[in-house]
């Protein structure tokens, strides 16, 4: 007897007795059937990948940019297509306008002379035809068609503590005079308006004020711009009619 024959003699003798169980053959169908799906569920998601992979070349020559449209092919003399060009600052408003007034903003400016006076300074002698050529920093608006009459007076009166800065402009049709008065007694614009009648109350710059017509047909505003410093503003003619736009111009 050869070998083959003892092996295969001596697997039968080892395996008689053993018996096979009836499903064994189902369970064994099933287990082959779940590997398959196992392999071909792997085998699916690595093709995705593989194909994910070989896409990116593609959408990255779909987002190339067109050639002659980049900042480096550009002409270092133009201007991009995505960035206008920066518009120079907006002028601001003059500090010294013109004695005619400023109605508009964008009115030109010129130098302060001279024969113009701050308030509580004293003035200087005025220039040809006691004329002053430019309004002080702290008015920034008056009507056309009025020029000053002179330099600003400075006056004092040391019974009441106060200091007094009038600044006068007169034209064809009216006059305008501004008033800033400095003084620690001020208690509110009743200590500054001479008005006939009753006074009318109002606001400038947001602070109390009180307005109302003189005997001598001119208007009149009062109010306190702050602690210890009033201002008065008076208006004939046409001017008066633009009272509370010359008031709201007054930034002592």
């Amino acid at each position: 007897m050869d070998l083959e024959s003892e092996l295969r003699k001596a697997m039968a003798e080892q395996v008689a007795g053993a018996t096979a169980s009836s499903s064994l053959v189902t369970d064994v169908k099933r287990r082959h059937r779940r590997r398959k799906a196992r392999l071909h569920a792997a085998a699916g998601v690595a093709a995705a990948s593989v194909a994910a992979l070989a896409l990116v070349p593609t959408y990255q020559s779909f987002r190339a940019t067109p050639a002659g449209d980049t900042e480096t092919t550009r002409p270092s003399n133009t201007v991009s297509a995505l960035r206008l060009p920066e518009r120079p600052p907006a002028s601001g408003l003059p500090e010294s306008p013109s004695p005619k007034g400023r109605s508009e903003a964008g009115a030109s400016q010129k130098p302060e002379p001279r024969g113009s006076s701050a308030p509580g300074e004293t003035p200087a002698t005025p220039g040809a035809g006691g004329i002053v050529d430019a309004l002080p920093k702290w008015i920034t608006y008056l009507p056309d068609g009025l020029a000053a009459a002179g330099p600003c007076v400075v006056s004092g009166d040391g019974g009441a503590d106060r200091t007094t800065a009038t600044c006068t402009w007169r034209g064809a049709d009216g006059w305008v005079e501004i008033a800033l008065v400095k003084g620690g007694k001020l208690t509110g614009p009743q200590d500054l308006l001479r008005v006939t009648g009753i006074p009318r109350r109002t606001s400038v710059h947001g602070m109390p004020a009180l307005t109302g017509d003189r005997a001598d047909s001119a208007r009149q505003i009062s109010w306190l711009a702050r602690h210890g410093v009033g201002v008065t503003v008076t208006a004939s003619g046409p001017a008066k009619d633009r009272l509370m736009r010359i008031a709201e111009g007054v930034r002592p």
